[in-house]
């Protein structure tokens, strides 16, 4: 499965929210600096750190405008997943990642079953907002994999 971002964007045919991943902040400010310089009247959310979006938007030559913190989980939080289910199965805005898949791959991973990246691919395709961050993602089941060496 490779992104084809022109199809994505030839697709646009009204006005629709898109969203762009970045596993690199670099890349991400980048990113932001040329939306700005291109002046298209966007609004754009970054979703990071107060500290990234900080940097991000001093690189782009703008102010940030708000922040939202997320304050994590509460409740009876010893039935939620681990930490490395959580870690994938809230990455897609909309959760369409469900804890019994993102499992089964880490464990067809530790398995040798799959490799990360085919893992990751087909996590990847149930994702409808196209939030879920397939190097994020690749990086979580790597560090699952190594600490079953």
């Amino acid at each position: 499965m490779k992104p084809d971002f022109r199809k994505v964007i030839d697709g646009i045919d009204e006005p629709a929210s898109v969203a762009a991943i970045f596993d690199n902040q670099e890349a991400a400010k980048q990113f932001l600096k040329a939306v700005v310089d291109a002046d298209l009247g966007l609004s754009v959310n970054v979703s990071t750190s107060v500290e990234g979006a900080k940097q991000c938007c001093q690189f782009a030559g703008i102010t940030r405008h708000s922040v939202g913190y997320s304050l994590g989980f509460e409740g009876a939080t010893e039935k939620l997943p681990n930490t490395q289910l959580l870690k994938i199965t809230t990455m897609c805005g909309h959760g369409m990642i469900s804890a019994s898949l993102a499992k089964k791959m880490i464990d067809w991973v530790k398995e040798g079953r799959r490799t990360p990246a085919e893992a990751v691919t087909y996590m990847a395709r149930f994702c409808s907002c196209g939030v879920f961050n397939p190097a994020r993602a690749q990086r979580i089941l790597e560090d699952a994999r190594k600490k079953m060496e």
